[in-house]
């Protein structure tokens, strides 16, 4: 029993030492993410009827609310686009001022050319039905997962790709992979 009271510190080091590479993986991630993105033409117009660029979304969005997905439009892509992906994250968890992760939100990919906008409280069964695949957001979650900060105001980045092929075939459908899967094929992309 003393020997176990001797080793009861390690625990607490642990969870320190977990938290800070949490916060440094983050950090770089989001370098990396800046990084790619300024070597991509931002051409397309993103908005919503819901709310505007930098402006607090609705609690219909969110987890306080009925949690429904916002409407997002865009611009038409570049000369050769074929489809589209389209990938809201929050980098801000569990606080803007404390980041330990990105939490991907909605993550929607091979949405038809010809589609350039996805309804207000869009169901997974009428995306399916345009030829949208819906991806998986955190915790394996398919759709839309409303917006549910647990400390400070978070931004909430919905990302619209262009891409020049008309369909992706992810390992997964999670964020990671269908990003991995449009490298090389973004042609513009615009962000709400």
């Amino acid at each position: 029993m003393k020997r176990l009271k001797h080793f009861l510190w390690i625990i607490p080091v642990l969870l320190v030492a977990v938290v800070l590479t949490l916060a440094l993986l983050t950090s770089r991630a989001l370098d990396r993410d800046r990084t790619t993105h300024q070597t991509l033409p931002a051409s397309i117009q993103v908005r919503s009827n819901d709310f505007g660029n930098l402006q607090e979304m609705p609690a219909d969005f969110s987890c306080l609310g009925t949690g429904i997905s916002p409407h997002i439009e865009w611009t038409s892509g570049p000369e050769g686009t074929r489809s589209y992906a389209l990938i809201a994250t929050d980098w801000d968890a569990p606080s803007p001022s404390f980041r330990l992760f990105a939490i991907p939100h909605w993550v929607l990919f091979n949405i038809p050319g010809e589609v350039m906008a996805i309804g207000r409280n869009a169901s997974d069964t009428e995306l399916t039905g345009l030829g949208v695949v819906v991806g998986t957001g955190m915790g394996g979650t398919e759709g839309y997962l409303p917006a549910c900060p647990p400390l400070g105001q978070h931004q909430y980045q919905f990302r619209v790709y262009a891409l020049d092929v008309d369909e992706i075939r992810p390992e997964s459908n999670n964020r990671a992979d269908v990003l991995a899967a449009i490298e090389g094929h973004v042609l513009a992309y615009g962000q709400l």
